[in-house]
C-alpha cells in the first residue's frame, strides 16, 4: 500500500527563483567552458557570480517572504540569465557549440525555453504556463 504523501527526499521542491538560480549556475559553467580555449585572447565575461548567488540566497534565507520580496528575487534571477544567456550567444558565434558536451548542450536547450517560460509567467504576472518546466533535469 502507498501512501500519497511519500515522496524522495532527494528532490527538492521546485520554486521559480530555484529553478532561475539554478540555470544560471548551469550558464556559468557552459561560459567558462566556451570560454576556456579563449583565454590570454579576451578578457572572459562577466558573470556577477558572487551578486546572484548573495541576492538569491538571500531569499530562501528568510522564514516567510513577502510576495514584493519574492517578486524582486525572480526580476534579478531573470536579469542574470538573460546576460548570461546573451554572453553564451557571443561565445558561440566566434567558437560555434562543439565544445559543449551533450550534457551542456541539453541543458542549454532547456534553460532558453526556462527563461522564456519564467519571462511570459513575469511579464504577465501569472503563476501557472502550459508545459511548465520544474527542473532542468
Amino acid at each position: 500500500m502507498l501512501d500519497a504523501t511519500c515522496a524522495p527526499s532527494d528532490i527538492a521542491y521546485p520554486t521559480d527563483i530555484g529553478s532561475l538560480n539554478e540555470a544560471r549556475e548551469k550558464l556559468e559553467s557552459i561560459i567558462d567552458t566556451l570560454n576556456g580555449p579563449l583565454v590570454g585572447q579576451q578578457r572572459k565575461p562577466r558573470t556577477y557570480r558572487r551578486r546572484a548567488r548573495k541576492q538569491y540566497l538571500s531569499l530562501p534565507k528568510q522564514r516567510k517572504p513577502s510576495p514584493d520580496k519574492i517578486w524582486k528575487g525572480i526580476h534579478q534571477q531573470l536579469g542574470y540569465v538573460r546576460r548570461n544567456l546573451k554572453h553564451v550567444r557571443i561565445l558561440t558565434m566566434g567558437a560555434g557549440l562543439h565544445r559543449l558536451n551533450k550534457k551542456k548542450y541539453r541543458d542549454l536547450l532547456v534553460i532558453q525555453e526556462l527563461y522564456r517560460q519564467q519571462a511570459i509567467m513575469f511579464e504577465t504576472k501569472s503563476s501557472s504556463i502550459e508545459d511548465r518546466i520544474v527542473s532542468i533535469n
